[in-house]
C-alpha cells in the first residue's frame, strides 16, 4: 500500500488560478515582492510560479513529479507549501524540509493542511496520516504540532503567519522586525 500511496502524489497538485494561500500571505506581510527571488519547492503545476512573474516577481521551482526537471535552487525565500503532509514516510517528509530550508537566503514559508480542516472519519488511516478517497496521503497537523515539528527539524523557531502557515528566518532581526 505504501508504494501505492507514494504513487499517488501527484493527484494531489492542483491547478490554480490565484496565489496559494501561503504565498498570497507572504505577498501581503512583505517577505515576496518585486526584488525578491521566490522557489517554490513542491510547485506541482508551477501555478504559483507563473501567477509571480505576472506580478514582476523572479520565481522558479520544482517538484518531484510536475517539473523534475527544474534545478532546486536558493532563493531569497523558499516556499514548501502543502508539501510536507501529502509525504507519508516521516523521514522524508523532515528531509523536504530542510532540502526547502538549505535553499532559502531570507526565510522559509512552511504551510501543510491542519486538523480542523477534515470533517471526515471514512478515510483510512496509515501510518500518521490518512487515505483519502482518491488514494492519496495527507497528514493533518495540529497548529502547535506543525510549529513544534518544524522546529525540531530545522533548529529555528518559526513564527506563525496564519492556521497552517509558518514562516521561518534566517536572520533574528527580520523575524523580530516581522
Amino acid at each position: 500500500m505504501e508504494s501505492d500511496i507514494a504513487a499517488a502524489r501527484h493527484r494531489t497538485a492542483l491547478r490554480r488560478t490565484e496565489l496559494s494561500r501561503p504565498l498570497r500571505s507572504a505577498v501581503e506581510d512583505g517577505l515576496v515582492s518585486p526584488g525578491t527571488s521566490v522557489f517554490d519547492f513542491g510547485c506541482g503545476h508551477g501555478d504559483d510560479i507563473r501567477i509571480l512573474e505576472k506580478y514582476g516577481i523572479e520565481a522558479s521551482g520544482w517538484d518531484p513529479v510536475h517539473q523534475p526537471k527544474s534545478q532546486k535552487r536558493p532563493a531569497d525565500i523558499v516556499n514548501i507549501g502543502y508539501v510536507v503532509n501529502v509525504i507519508e514516510d516521516p523521514l522524508e517528509r523532515a528531509e523536504a524540509l530542510r532540502g526547502a530550508w538549505d535553499l532559502c537566503g531570507k526565510g522559509l514559508v512552511v504551510a501543510a493542511r491542519l486538523a480542523m480542516e477534515v470533517q471526515r472519519d471514512d478515510w483510512d488511516h496509515f501510518g500518521d496520516g490518512r487515505v483519502t478517497n482518491r488514494g492519496t496521503f495527507q497528514k493533518f497537523f495540529q497548529q502547535e504540532e506543525l510549529q513544534r515539528w518544524i522546529e525540531e527539524v530545522i533548529g529555528e523557531t518559526p513564527v506563525a503567519a496564519g492556521l497552517g502557515i509558518y514562516y521561518v528566518f534566517r536572520d533574528q532581526s527580520a523575524r523580530e522586525q516581522f
